[in-house]
């Protein structure tokens, strides 16, 4: 029995989706940019928000008339979007065979629990690849088609791939409540409120900009318009995330060695 491929065919469906989701959202701000900052009535509206909501959804004075910072804006909603894919992803793959009851089939099987993890781990690894490899090369190729403005790729790769880091913190986190929790009913009730409260954080960061706040939420990790105005990560930031990721992951491992599994 593969489990990898296994859980690549019952996962494909929903990583389609949830790329076509986050497609859809990048698409729609690109087609309409051009028409939306040209239109002086339009962007004064939009420049007259409260303080407060601006500062919430990353509007700066640059997003309203360079390309670059308005595409750090929305993929600020992209990777929101990208998180509940992840969480998904990681809660649904550790905890399946108790929600499903199909824990005798799999787990009496002559496999070990830490080759079942392994199995599972790389699935999930590839599907957020593919998520966003498709995501990098289809908003490059909208931006190349509805943007006149110049955006150096390698600015663009950058700060795209803040999606990636920050949906790998929410998979190795979903992995871990999915390892811990002894059984998750559902799965959207584990991560709506996981992904929106770490959300909801990162706006109390924006609005008061309490540096220490930042760490509590991987939202805050990257300074998104400074990754796509040609800036650079923070090495100790990666370090960081790197930590966490490894701490969430190792513990699932050995919580779901030692965990009694029930089939009823």
């Amino acid at each position: 029995m593969n489990i990898f491929t296994q859980e690549l065919r019952q996962n494909k469906v929903s990583t389609i989706i949830w790329t076509v989701a986050m497609l859809a959202i990048a698409a729609l701000y690109i087609s309409i940019y051009p028409s939306m900052f040209s239109n002086s009535d339009i962007a004064s509206v939009i420049q007259n928000f409260p303080e407060v909501l601006k500062k919430s959804f990353g509007i700066t004075s640059d997003s309203l008339s360079a390309f670059p910072a308005f595409y750090a804006f929305l993929l600020n909603l992209v990777i929101l979007t990208g998180a509940l894919q992840a969480m998904n992803l990681g809660t649904g793959i550790t905890s399946k065979e108790v929600r499903d009851k199909t824990a005798d089939f799999l787990l009496t099987k002559p496999v070990s629990r830490f080759n079942i993890l392994n199995q599972k781990l790389l699935s999930v690894v590839i599907l957020l690849i593919f998520t966003n490899a498709v995501f990098l090369v289809a908003v490059w190729g909208f931006i190349q088609v509805f943007i006149d403005e110049p955006f150096q790729l390698t600015a663009f790769i950058r700060s795209s791939m803040g999606l990636l880091l920050v949906q790998t913190f929410f998979v190795s986190l979903g992995f871990l409540l999915g390892a811990v929790l002894p059984k998750v009913k559902s799965v959207i009730a584990v991560s709506l409120p996981t992904v929106f409260g770490f959300y909801i954080l990162g706006l109390f960061d924006s609005i008061i900009g309490e540096e220490k706040i930042r760490y509590l939420t991987p939202f805050r990790f990257f300074d998104l318009s400074n990754l796509a105005t040609g800036g650079n990560y923070q090495s100790g930031v990666i370090i960081y995330l790197a930590l966490l990721i490894i701490l969430a992951i190792s513990v699932s491992y050995v919580v779901y060695k030692k965990k009694d599994i029930h089939t009823i």
